[in-house]
């Protein structure tokens, strides 16, 4: 499966230049932090009402369309745990026997983030919300491949995002240890300026691989460094090659 990556965007409340990100990449360290973005591109009165997760999904999105029309792409947002917190916040409710927020509950599904994408971009386009566990980006890339197949007229956005999960999951070592998001826009488009990529999968009988950062920021340290192969061990083999252009 080959694709051209056209343009990239990452965050954390800690890094969120191209400059940044080529200095972290070549000494990856875990990046602590509290924060989100300001996201001007949001009017206000509906930025009130995103969650960390939607602001930074979408300020990498929005991003990485500088100079695209937001209405003219296929969508694929991807988190491993999705807007956790506002579930655990329904849950309370629940347990209590209070009334259930509307609102809140509105902004807990996992599609979340894809309908605020779709509402500020008047975007009408296919679109997917994607969870793979720990290999959720890998996923999401491959969702991303099959949208740009399926719909080849138009490049297909993939906006991969998690925050910290709340404390009371803090025995089991859940992933990620800081809050970040990435996103790629990717084209059939031979003829496009980008990065000309490659994906193969094979069988794997390694199972769950144990990384030092989440996939997404492994992928990107890969995509900015010299080397020409990526390979991700989930259940199978997932391989990325640079292809020479």
């Amino acid at each position: 499966m080959i694709t051209t990556l056209k343009r990239w965007s990452a965050w954390t409340p800690e890094v969120a230049t191209e400059a940044g990100w080529r200095e972290w990449a070549a000494n990856p360290v875990t990046l602590p932090g509290n924060g989100v973005p300001a996201l001007p591109e949001v009017p206000a009165i509906r930025r009130r009402r995103l969650s960390n997760l939607s602001r930074m999904a979408l300020k990498v999105a929005f991003a990485c369309l500088e100079g695209e029309d937001g209405a003219s792409v296929n969508s694929v947002f991807v988190s491993h745990h999705g807007e956790m917190s506002i579930m655990l916040e329904l849950t309370d409710a629940v347990i209590v026997r209070e009334p259930l927020s509307p609102k809140k509950f509105s902004h807990s599904v996992h599609n979340t983030t894809a309908g605020h994408f779709s509402i500020e971009t008047a975007n009408q386009l296919p679109s997917a919300s994607v969870c793979g566990g720990q290999a959720s980006f890998c996923y999401g890339f491959l969702e991303a491949l099959a949208m740009t197949h399926r719909n080849p007229e138009n490049p297909t956005l993939l906006v991969m995002a998690d925050v910290p999960m709340p404390d009371i999951f803090a025995p089991y070592s859940r992933p990620p240890a800081f809050p970040y998001a990435f996103a790629v826009l990717l084209t059939n488009d031979s003829a496009a300026e980008g990065t000309r990529l490659q994906l193969d999968l094979a069988p794997d009988k390694c199972g769950e691989e144990e990384l030092a950062f989440p996939q997404a920021l492994v992928f990107l340290q890969w995509l900015l460094s010299d080397a020409t192969q990526l390979t991700l061990h989930h259940h199978q083999r997932w391989t990325w090659q640079k292809l020479s252009t």
